[in-house]
């Protein structure tokens, strides 16, 4: 669910001097309950339109509204960046947990411990990322996109991560939800400006019908898509090699 249609209820609440309490008790649920909904921004269709009922605002409205707030992914400080991209186990654990991967298929997966999964849940937890409950297990507190540096630390796992998928599609192409291509075409400058404002408005095509989905969706009816791609001027000649005869 969008962070921004929870600041905007939020907004309401406060407009018509109500409390989670008082939001709790008329949707007799508890407070706590509450809280975790607009603190996870975790809510179904069914919820959502309850608590616009008991609000007395229309969802479309709200929803409407959350479209005009364009939600900028958070960039996090360089000294996080440079502590995940220290540990791959630790970022690796992270991304997984913000899938959401269940934990215990993540332990197995991977043969990790309970001692394991404590103290990479220690450390999520001292940077801020996570919170580490009894039974060792690991809440993620940073839902929002996150946009990492472009020449951060994270860079090289990041390369690693997107040229290990490419391999995979490469691998097993065909199907109706796999495609791997690549071209290469001579244009003029002001036309390759032209296609990257396309693949922008690709990629917020993408993120509003993926809200959507989650909007009206279970969480185990989705499943992750990723779309890795590059576009730039490119020289051949210092991308390839040619050996010379011996």
């Amino acid at each position: 669910m969008r962070g921004d249609t929870f600041k905007i209820l939020q907004g309401v609440l406060k407009a018509r001097g109500m409390t989670y309490a008082d939001l709790a008790s008329r949707m007799e649920i508890s407070e706590p309950t509450v809280k975790r909904i607009f603190a996870g921004h975790d809510c179904k269709l069914s919820r959502l339109l309850e608590i616009c009922e008991i609000l007395e605002v229309p969802l479309a409205d709200v929803l409407h509204r959350a479209e005009r707030n364009s939600e900028e992914a958070s960039v996090l400080p360089v000294a996080t960046e440079a502590r995940l991209a220290a540990d791959p186990s630790l970022f690796y654990l992270f991304i997984l947990l913000r899938e959401p991967i269940p934990q215990q298929e993540i332990e197995r997966r991977f043969d990790l411990s309970g001692e394991d999964m404590f103290r990479l849940g220690r450390v999520l937890e001292a940077l801020g990322l996570a919170e580490v409950h009894p039974g060792n297990r690991i809440k993620i507190t940073r839902k929002e996109p996150f946009r990492f540096r472009p020449d951060g630390p994270l860079i090289p796992l990041l390369k690693e991560i997107n040229m290990r998928f490419l391999g995979q599609v490469i691998a097993n192409p065909g199907g109706n939800q796999s495609l791997f291509f690549t071209l290469s075409r001579r244009m003029l400058p002001d036309t390759g400006a032209f296609i990257l404002r396309e693949i922008e408005t690709l990629k917020e095509t993408i993120a509003e019908l993926a809200r959507q989905d989650q909007l009206v969706s279970r969480e185990e009816d989705l499943t992750t898509f990723k779309l890795t791609g590059a576009f730039a001027p490119v020289s051949f000649p210092d991308i390839l090699t040619i050996e010379p005869g011996r």
